[in-house]
């Protein structure tokens, strides 16, 4: 009877120890199956929309456009003041009001003078009669020529063209303004203005080397600028007897224009001059004969004769 009853119970153990692990098999069943969604779904999606976005579009778009326009305003505008147009006489004119000559009959005299500078420069610049050709460049449309008078004063003539419209004006301005010095055959020159008659009529000193090296020269000129019509101009110089204090014993004679020689004024120069450290150099005559084309180009002939120094 004991034994019978002791199967029994170990039967009915046996079954319930399967119950049990059944049950409990099927409780751990369902809580692998939400951990593994729960972390796949999140982790793919959100994280990587929000890293692609913001950067890329933003950042290229601030950096390109910023820089590029400013600079290239800002370039125009230097281009602009570098270009701007050459004083005209009467702007010159006011800006040397101080220089103003105060002697009447010196004012008289320098403009007889001229007038009959102008005269015999457009006698030498148009006529032919004695030029020698020097020197012909096609390339550059410009002819040179020298001429030998009787007295042995050499006169050298150039003419040459400034092609563009509306040069005419342009060119005259800057042959006159003291800012836009030259001389032909000299490496740098340097002019200002030391006495001033009218706007037209101005006592000038120029300075100028002809090689980097060698010793600097200057002379002292009376110029004028006469409008002939609108489409002539002349501007011309010739120095007249200057007591500059150089120390030099030199003779210094106008052998073109004579009554150049009779012009007698007294010029407080600089120390380098009284010193004699710059070589003295006399214009009989010098200048430009300015022709306006009819298509805007300015057509120029220039005519010199000038004691010490060689245009061409």
């Amino acid at each position: 009877m004991n034994k019978f009853c002791i199967k029994i119970v170990l039967l009915l153990l046996s079954i319930f120890v399967y119950v049990n692990n059944k049950t409990f098999a099927t409780e751990l069943g369902p809580k692998k199956t939400p951990q593994k969604v729960s972390q796949k779904a999140p982790s793919k999606v959100p994280q990587k929309d929000p890293q692609k976005t913001p950067p890329k579009v933003p950042q290229k778009d601030s950096q390109k456009t910023p820089p590029k326009v400013p600079q290239k305003d800002s370039n125009k505008a230097a281009t602009s003041e570098l270009t701007d147009p050459c004083l005209t006489s009467e702007e010159i004119y006011e800006k040397n009001k101080h220089l103003l000559c105060t002697d009447p009959e010196e004012i008289k005299n320098a403009a007889k003078l001229m007038n009959e500078v102008v005269t015999k420069f457009k006698h030498h610049a148009i006529t032919t009669h004695g030029y020698e050709l020097y020197k012909n460049n096609h390339s550059y449309n410009t002819c040179m020529y020298k001429k030998k008078l009787e007295d042995h004063t050499n006169v050298e003539k150039i003419n040459y063209s400034v092609d563009g419209r509306d040069k005419y004006n342009n060119e005259i301005n800057k042959l006159w303004s003291s800012d836009n010095a030259k001389i032909f055959n000299a490496r740098s020159v340097k002019r200002k203005i030391v006495r001033v008659y009218n706007p037209n009529l101005v006592l000038i000193q120029q300075r100028y080397k002809r090689r980097r090296f060698s010793r600097p020269k200057y002379f002292y000129a009376l110029a004028t600028k006469v409008d002939v019509s609108g489409y002539e101009t002349i501007i011309v110089m010739t120095s007249v007897n200057v007591n500059d204090h150089n120390p030099s014993n030199n003779e210094y004679k106008n052998t073109i224009i004579e009554n150049a020689n009779l012009f007698k004024i007294d010029i407080d120069s600089e120390d380098d001059i009284r010193k004699g450290k710059l070589k003295k150099t006399f214009v009989n005559i010098a200048g430009y004969l300015i022709n306006k084309k009819c298509d805007g180009c300015a057509r120029i002939t220039f005519v010199a004769s000038i004691h010490g120094h060689s245009c061409i």
